[in-house]
């Protein structure tokens, strides 16, 4: 999203997702505030985990401080409910495996792979996104995730 003319782009960008806040949009006014002109988000929060900017209240909040996005946010709130929301399996939530994954910087592809490999070996499905972090995996190596399980059950 843009959110200064061309003109005045100094290619600066900013990812603002955060998984310690209901609200992520404020990281995202800081860095409108501190220079970037780019920023990622996501609709109804879906994305790369539970902390992305759901980009319909983003753009209403910049609208409100003057902050010109382009967008119309009755539009892309239609778009949020209507069409975004029907493909989901549920709400973007901050819980304790939405946290271990920001924290473990894995992808949000591994939770659920996570969660099944967690109740079939009896560990922490935290524990284990931590590990894939550790590991530094990356998406498509959510097939190790079960290596992880049977070596944290083995530690025990």
């Amino acid at each position: 999203m843009r959110c200064l003319p061309r003109w005045a782009a100094r290619r600066r960008s900013a990812s603002t997702a955060t998984r310690t806040s209901r609200w992520p949009w404020p990281n995202t006014v800081f860095a409108f505030r501190a220079g970037a002109v780019q920023v990622d988000g996501c609709t109804r929060g879906l994305g790369a985990g539970a902390g992305n900017t759901p980009t319909e209240a983003l753009v209403a909040v910049c609208d409100k401080l003057g902050i010109e996005t382009g967008v119309d946010a009755f539009a892309m709130m239609r778009v949020a409910e209507n069409v975004v929301r029907p493909l989901m399996d549920g709400e973007c939530v901050v819980d304790r495996l939405s946290l271990a994954m920001g924290y473990g910087g894995v992808y949000s592809s591994f939770m659920r792979h996570a969660a099944r490999a967690a109740g079939r070996y009896g560990v922490d499905p935290a524990e284990i996104l931590l590990e894939c972090g550790r590991r530094r995996l990356v998406g498509g190596q959510e097939d190790q995730i079960t290596q992880i399980a049977l070596e944290l059950a083995d530690d025990r």
